[in-house]
């Protein structure tokens, strides 16, 4: 596998974490490690001894005491936990020779963790504004140690789903006006966009926009990818196929890294996709 491409933890689901570095290993698999692998006490330390070339990935390792990472929060603990989980994540980062560490961008309210990926209970009025500064806030803080460390960090576009949207959005940085916004405020050689291309096709269903015309006016800003498709509806990680909207751009980006993020895939579907971004990178 090249080295710029990575298949997600999401790929091996309901397998554990020896069973999934072994196939990675016996396959020459880089892995992106997500969430979604249960707790264990000593996760780190099996992170940092796979034999895989690896990277970390926002809410990875999950806590023991499950939480919403929420860089936007105004609650000020659930905002503190989740700066230092993206300050631990940097260092898994510069420990294992990473590209980078991303984490998703921050919300204007307080889902629980039963609610990601569902209707979101909105509880209390938001005030955007205030969210938008607790986020920048959040942001300068781990770069001071993204520059310590000398390793990137990138900001995960979010998706709103039709749900969760009521002509207000309750979620940062899902579109381009809302992404340049950060991008302006945060001006950092350390700093940059994940952009996950199945995010951007929902928001964009959402919101009323057109997608391609959205990409190319949030390209300027991305470093890497994640790629997965889905209805247009939800982000449900589906497999790729020939026409997999992202593709007609792929040759332009294809020295970015590229993570594979789709659900319960065996090695024969991995290889499927792997080369079909080899296809279309030439």
């Amino acid at each position: 596998m090249k080295s710029n491409i990575y298949v997600s933890s999401l790929a091996f689901l309901d397998q554990s974490v020896e069973e999934i570095m072994e196939i990675c290993a016996l396959n020459n698999y880089n892995l992106e490690f997500s969430s979604g692998m249960p707790f264990r006490q000593n996760m780190d330390q099996i992170y940092l001894d796979a034999k895989i070339q690896r990277m970390p990935h926002n809410y990875f390792p999950d806590p023991e005491i499950p939480f919403v990472l929420n860089l936007a929060s105004s609650n000020l603990e659930i905002r503190r936990q989740s700066i230092e989980h993206c300050k631990r994540g940097l260092k898994l980062a510069k420990e294992s020779n990473s590209p980078f560490y991303a984490a998703h961008a921050g919300f204007c309210i307080d889902p629980k963790p039963s609610e990601l990926g569902r209707k979101i209970a909105i509880q209390s009025e938001i005030d955007k504004g205030i969210n938008k500064e607790h986020f920048l806030n959040s942001v300068f803080e781990i770069l001071d140690v993204a520059e310590e460390l000398e390793i990137s960090f990138l900001i995960e576009n979010n998706v709103l789903a039709p749900f969760n949207y009521n002509g207000e959005n309750p979620l940062l940085c899902c579109e381009f006006n809302d992404i340049s916004w950060l991008f302006e405020n945060v001006i950092h050689k350390r700093f940059g966009l994940l952009l996950d291309t199945a995010h951007l096709k929902v928001s964009c269903r959402t919101l009323n926009l057109d997608l391609l015309e959205q990409f190319e006016k949030i390209s300027p800003f991305v470093n890497a990818f994640h790629h997965s498709d889905n209805d247009g509806t939800v982000d449900s990680n589906l497999p790729l196929d020939s026409n997999y909207w992202f593709l007609k751009y792929f040759k332009n980006y294809k020295d970015y890294v590229h993570v594979l993020e789709i659900k319960s895939l065996n090695t024969f579907e991995i290889e499927s996709h792997i080369k079909l971004f080899e296809k279309n990178g030439n």
